[in-house]
């Protein structure tokens, strides 16, 4: 396996990862929000986090550092489809890093809907990503 090869499947493993990550929180925890008291809900999520950041750190290195090897060795000036995905990527990898600084301002209800509009956001933005991937070398 090529060099170049390898850093796409990286890249396209470390997507997959993000995006599920950003999908459990969307669509699984809400779920076991309903089954939980709000204690062992808090609980869960206090337990969750810290270990989930690290990891997503990790994954978000990788991901930005293969999708900029990427950019660079794709790059057109005239693909605009490539330059729409480069800047939905940057912006979902500035939410991910600015979520502590932003969150922490924030206590219970506020809190969770804010949470919650920010990880819909982030999926929006990361489905659109894929959309364009597939679609940007099409025409």
């Amino acid at each position: 396996m090529s060099g170049f090869v390898f850093i796409k499947v990286l890249h396209i493993a470390s997507a997959i990862l993000f995006i599920g990550c950003v999908y459990f929180r969307n669509f699984i925890l809400p779920r076991a929000r309903t089954a939980l008291t709000s204690v062992q809900f808090e609980a869960m999520e206090s337990a969750l986090s810290p270990r989930t950041r690290l990891m997503g750190k990790l994954n978000t290195t990788i991901l930005l550092v293969s999708g900029l090897f990427l950019a660079y060795t794709y790059f057109e000036p005239s693909n605009v489809l490539l330059h729409v995905k480069m800047t939905f990527g940057l912006i979902v990898i500035a939410m991910f890093l600015c979520a502590p600084l932003i969150m922490h301002r924030f206590t219970g209800d506020a809190k969770r809907k804010i949470k919650t509009v920010y990880h819909h956001a982030m999926f929006a933005l990361m489905v659109g990503i894929v959309i364009l991937s597939q679609t940007m070398f099409a025409f």
